[in-house]
This record gives structure tokens, sequence and C-alpha cells, in this order.
């Protein structure tokens, strides 16, 4: 599922958050740098310190398919619920709703979307 509506695609970078969720991308950045630079790095290539131990390695969020799959709700559910088969855990259990969307958007705009402003 790509959370589109019809006629969009899966990087339909108009689409929201769920519940109405604004994400900030600064506060967004100071979880990122807590939680996720060990796995998918501080360059979002999926090179973190950890990644090496970790199979399958983690997500490169820079690479083409990522950058044209990836949207505000797909990234919120990915880290909201985990991902099935990977290390990737449920952050849900961890974070708020508004932290889950500050989290998404920072890699929306520093990684898939960078220099854009969707």
């Amino acid at each position: 599922h790509d959370h589109a509506p019809p006629g969009g695609g899966p990087a339909d970078f108009r689409l929201g958050f769920p519940h109405g969720l604004q994400g900030r991308s600064a506060e967004g950045a100071r979880l990122y740098a807590v939680n996720c630079v060990p796995c998918h790095g501080d360059k979002g290539d999926g090179r973190g310190p950890r990644a090496f131990f970790i199979l399958p390695k983690p997500r490169d969020f820079t690479l083409p398919a990522s950058r044209a799959s990836l949207n505000r709700p797909h990234l919120f559910e990915g880290i909201a619920k985990g991902i099935v088969g990977s290390e990737m855990p449920a952050w849900e259990t961890v974070l708020s709703p508004q932290e889950i969307a500050d989290l998404s958007e920072y890699v929306l705009r520093s990684f898939i979307r960078p220099g854009a402003h969707p």
C-alpha cells in the first residue's frame, strides 16, 4: 500500500500526516540524531555505526527508489509500526504521534526531498 489518493503516486508530497498532525523538521532533527543515526546514519544513507551488524541493512533514504516511494503517511506508518522482517522497531511505543510526525518530516525534508519544501 502506497498511501496515495486516486491519481496520485506513492511519492505524492501533498499528502499530510494522520490526524491532521503537522511535522516540525527542527524537532525531528533532534529525534533523528538520538534514535536513528545509529542505524540509518547521519546522512540518511543507511550507514550508521550499527548498520554493519544488521541484516537486512537499514533503509538508505537517499536512493532513487526511496525518494520515489516514500511520502509523509508512509514514513509515519513505518516509524510508528516498524517494518516486519527488519530490525526497524515500532516507535509508537516510545514516541508520541507528534514526535513521529516531526521525525518523518525531518527525514522527508533532509533525505527524500532535500532542498524542497513540500
